[in-house]
């Protein structure tokens, strides 16, 4: 049987149910002769565009027998289109006393269209079975009656959008795009607010880079709508304003929906990207993080390693030295806050070589008539603990999991054990009233990735962290089992791997 390769992002498995370790040889309890079979959650299955990370669909399998041998059992899953005797297809290792798998509605549209091949919108059956293998020779293996689901996928959608056009703050480069930020628990969903210039146009696009596919304007009935333009043959109609101004722009690449709003100057910042440039990157623009809250705001943190001349300014756009923003002044130590846009002279912060090679965060505020750069030597925290729901101690703060600090780093933790479905975030300091200092997901209920995702971090007993005291978000871990966290406190990253 051919296997397919499965993504981290596809699977996302519960916890097993009943599992028995009694040594070090994954000896079980004996199973006696139960007859091996396997269930769905339903039989018929219309994968939903609008809810990519509910949960679809759940399998669940009986333990099968080890015919008294007391040996462990292993289990693998396999599913395939019906009709193809489970002669290619998926094949997911699934371990001992695993008794469970269950799929999002986007992770099983995937494996539908990628690995098996579905067309879209169409109804679609595939058959589940389940494959029990004794650790014990003289057993054979036993193979469940395979069960029938008929599937119909959609047509997955971007979880990115970006803006490109002469309207817009980065012109018509694709590679340089405005990213438009996605509206929290609305699939398809995507705001920005900023700056647009008349004349000019502009439309959307999903991939730095790419032109296509965009989205362009055209008309349903009587009214205006999205167009998904997937070819140079294509329509290829952009969008306008009616003049040079503030807009809030917020649509729905699913409904095809879109509104353009004309807003206060203040609403959103001048620029969407700030990059850190000096001696200390070799003089290549280094991306700032943009605040969650405060879009105005952009930050960074890394240790500052000497490398000969300690300068350093701040970028507007990726490779480019215009509109830079500087000092007001000459060789500005680190605590020097003012800060100018292009005047006259190129100033630069100056960091000696004894201020090197130290921690530092930093942000750079561009609020117009407000510019600032706050900048200081980062201390890191001594503890990170795991709270949530999904942690083991759950809420209780006083039972917090600890993570285990790094003895090559002192920025990073990391942690490795079990957790359930639910929520999770970071407290650095246990302050028993809640309001000490936190690393929380930069969007609400957000879905680990796997990979490496930026954080929110704020601490509610410091002022300058005030407007900051009624947020409170958390990842929502989606299935239970064993993860491996490492969480970079100067970076301010994390990543959460399901193992």
């Amino acid at each position: 049987m051919r296997t397919i390769k499965i993504y981290s992002w596809i699977v996302a498995l519960l916890t097993g149910m009943g599992f028995t370790s009694c040594t070090e040889d994954h000896m079980e309890l004996n199973k006696g002769y139960d007859v091996l079979t396997v269930s769905a959650s339903a039989d018929t299955l219309d994968l939903d565009v609008k809810a990519p990370d509910a949960r679809a669909i759940t399998f669940e399998w009986t333990s099968g027998s080890n015919m008294g041998t007391g040996a462990a059992i292993e289990y693998t899953f396999r599913m395939d289109v019906e009709g193809n005797a489970f002669q290619g297809g998926i094949v997911e290792y699934m371990g001992k006393g695993v008794y469970s798998l269950s799929y999002t509605n986007e992770q099983l549209t995937r494996l539908m269209l990628e690995e098996l091949a579905l067309p879209i919108d169409e109804d679609a059956t595939i058959e589940v079975s389940i494959v029990a293998e004794v650790l014990n020779e003289t057993v054979e293996p036993q193979l469940s009656d395979p069960i029938k689901i008929v599937v119909t996928p959609y047509r997955p959608v971007s979880k990115t959008l970006y803006l490109v056009g002469d309207a817009t703050p980065n012109g018509w480069d694709a590679g340089a795009a405005t990213k438009m930020t996605a509206i929290s628990g609305e699939a398809g969903g995507f705001v920005w607010t900023g700056e647009l210039r008349n004349p000019g146009s502009f439309k959307f696009i999903t991939s730095l880079g790419e032109f296509l596919p965009s989205y362009n304007k055209t008309m349903s009935g009587t009214s205006e709508a999205l167009y998904l333009r997937e070819s140079d043959e294509d329509p290829d109609e952009p969008f306008t304003v009616p003049a040079s101004a503030f807009y809030r722009i917020t649509v729905n690449i699913i409904d095809l929906t879109y509104s353009i709003e004309e807003t206060d100057g203040m609403a959103g910042p001048k620029y969407d990207h700030i990059y850190f440039v000096g001696s200390f990157t070799g003089w290549s623009h280094v991306a700032m993080k943009q605040d969650v809250i405060n879009p105005f705001l952009f930050r960074f943190g890394d240790v500052m390693e000497w490398t000969g001349g300690g300068e350093f300014k701040f970028g507007t756009a990726s490779g480019s030295w215009d509109d830079m923003y500087h000092p007001t002044i000459a060789n500005a130590p680190y605590t020097h806050s003012e800060v100018m846009q292009n005047g006259e002279g190129d100033h630069k912060w100056l960091l000696s070589e004894a201020e090197s090679n130290k921690p530092y965060k930093l942000y750079l505020d561009i609020t117009e008539g407000e510019e600032k750069m706050v900048m200081s030597v980062f201390t890191p925290y001594e503890n990170m603990y795991l709270v949530g729901s999904a942690a083991p101690g759950g809420w209780d703060l006083g039972n917090a999991s600890p993570m285990t600090l790094d003895s090559e780093n002192p920025y990073v933790f990391s942690w490795t054990g079990a957790i359930t479905a639910g929520e999770l975030k970071f407290s650095c300091d246990k302050q028993s009233d809640w309001n000490g200092a936190w690393f929380m997901p930069v969007e609400a209920d957000r879905v680990p990735t796997g990979e490496v995702e930026d954080m929110l971090f704020t601490d509610k007993s410091a002022p300058e962290y005030a407007d900051y005291m009624d947020v409170d978000m958390k990842w929502n871990i989606q299935s239970a089992g064993t993860y491996t966290i490492t969480l970079d406190q100067l970076k301010e990253t994390v990543r959460i791997v399901k193992q």
